[in-house]
């Protein structure tokens, strides 16, 4: 199956969104707000979409039924941290900027609890992905 340049160039220019990302968080590390890994992870994500969809464009079927795994992985770990990790956390919820503002003053608990629980959600997804990728083996998933 031969991929459209569209899709190609999506490809790179995903993975290349992630280098630079953390080619960023590398060069000015006092600017992050949140652990290294975190970040690193964050732009891992990138990379591991910009490979599926090189991936599906080139016909790799057992890259294609990983690569999912390796993504959702990465985006877990951002609020697997925001949820369970040491410290003071503080998030609110604003819509349209901040012209409504829900649950007013931000604090740690809504904070560890949205995001508690989108990362047990996740790491569900992320057990669905593997499971999925197992049973796949070599042939294209569906």
């Amino acid at each position: 199956m031969k991929a459209d340049r569209g899709t190609l160039g999506a490809g790179v220019g995903a993975c290349a969104a992630g280098g630079a990302l953390a080619v960023a968080a590398f060069l000015q590390p006092q600017k992050m707000n949140a652990p290294a890994w975190v970040v690193y992870a964050t732009a891992l994500a990138f990379v591991f979409a910009g490979a599926l969809l090189l991936a599906r464009g080139r016909g790799y079927a057992r890259l294609e039924a990983w690569l999912p795994v390796a993504l959702l992985a990465c985006l877990v770990a951002p609020p697997l941290w925001i949820g369970f990790g040491s410290g003071y956390r503080r998030c609110g919820i604003a819509l349209m900027g901040n012209v409504v503002r829900l649950l007013g003053v931000r604090s740690d608990l809504p904070c560890r609890i949205g995001f508690g629980f989108a990362a047990v959600v996740g790491i569900g997804l992320l057990a669905l992905a593997i499971r999925q990728a197992a049973r796949c083996g070599g042939e294209r998933p569906r």
